[in-house]
């Protein structure tokens, strides 16, 4: 078979390209400083690769997730610790007043009605912009009273708007820490056979306008059971933090090991593709020249 000029072209043509492209992808290698690049540079590799990655990102994602659970705790701590101080100044209100004239109870009426709506306020405490205590209603105000009806006792009766839903933070694949964000048990629990700690407020505030020492002094147990209420619900995170920071310890220790594998997955052994990349260069250089000293005279002959 007789090798003309244009097959003996193609044929360093195509060598010259196949060069090119080693030369390129050890370029990428030696820059990146990584063996795979593209997965075509090894499809099994780049799987392994992929799942380190995205192995990485849900252990970020879980550790953002339990710092939110922490920081929604911490609030709720600090939450429910202001409430139990408004309510204690309110029980010292209802002790005094039980022996108290008619004068300073009417005065300290008002008073009450300032702690009340207090604590009205520290129930409708939002975190991230959402209300912490409305159940799965985050965007709606849990607590409310209407000051336009007529009586002291119908504008201080509290309606909660919310539901009995939670909060659920993910830490792990298939494991969810639950965070109550129902405000019934907290400040509303007649109905479950707990304290109503603004109905208490409510009577406390219309005994006071009225000069009724038997309601006042009523109120003051009521309040100490209010108290109790809060300082359980508060108890119940105590677990719950812990978990969060037990998990929270557990990623801090894996994602270095996860780490380690993706860049023993990833790692390109610098020294050996440089040698590669000259010893291409120089054979990209030889086939150069032995392609014009093959191909010079034909194109001489052609232009003759």
């Amino acid at each position: 078979m007789r090798v003309t000029n244009n097959i003996m072209t193609n044929s360093i043509v195509r060598y010259l390209s196949t060069q090119n492209e080693a030369l390129f992808k050890r370029q990428t290698l030696i820059a990146s400083q990584k063996r795979l690049n593209k997965p075509s540079d090894d499809p099994l590799g780049m799987g392994n690769v992929l799942d380190y990655r995205q192995t990485l990102a849900s252990i970020d994602q879980y550790r953002k997730n339990i710092e939110t659970g922490k920081t929604r705790l911490e609030v709720t701590e600090i939450t429910l610790d202001l409430a139990d101080e408004l309510i204690t100044l309110v029980r010292g209100i209802a002790q005094v007043e039980s022996d108290g004239t008619t004068e300073s109870r009417l005065k300290t009426a008002d008073s009450v009605k300032s702690l009340f709506d207090q604590v009205l306020n520290v129930a409708n405490t939002k975190f991230n912009n959402n209300y912490m205590f409305s159940g799965n209603q985050t965007k709606t105000t849990p607590f409310s009273r209407d000051d336009a009806l007529a009586t002291t006792f119908d504008k201080y009766t509290v309606t909660y708007n919310g539901d009995d839903g939670d909060v659920q933070i993910i830490v792990a694949e298939n494991t969810v820490v639950r965070i109550d964000a129902d405000g019934q048990p907290i400040f509303h629990d007649a109905a479950s056979g707990g304290i109503n700690i603004f109905d208490v407020m409510r009577d406390l505030i219309v005994g006071l306008e009225n000069d009724d020492t038997a309601a006042i002094s009523s109120q003051v147990d009521l309040l100490d059971q209010a108290g109790i209420q809060l300082d359980e619900i508060r108890s119940t995170s105590v677990p719950i933090i812990s978990q969060l920071q037990t998990t929270e310890k557990y990623w801090l220790n894996y994602k270095p090991k996860m780490e380690q594998l993706l860049s023993k997955a990833e790692a390109a052994d610098i020294t050996e593709a440089v040698i590669e990349l000259q010893a291409i260069e120089l054979a990209y250089q030889a086939t150069i020249a032995t392609a014009a000293s093959i191909l010079q005279p034909g194109l001489m002959q052609f232009l003759k």
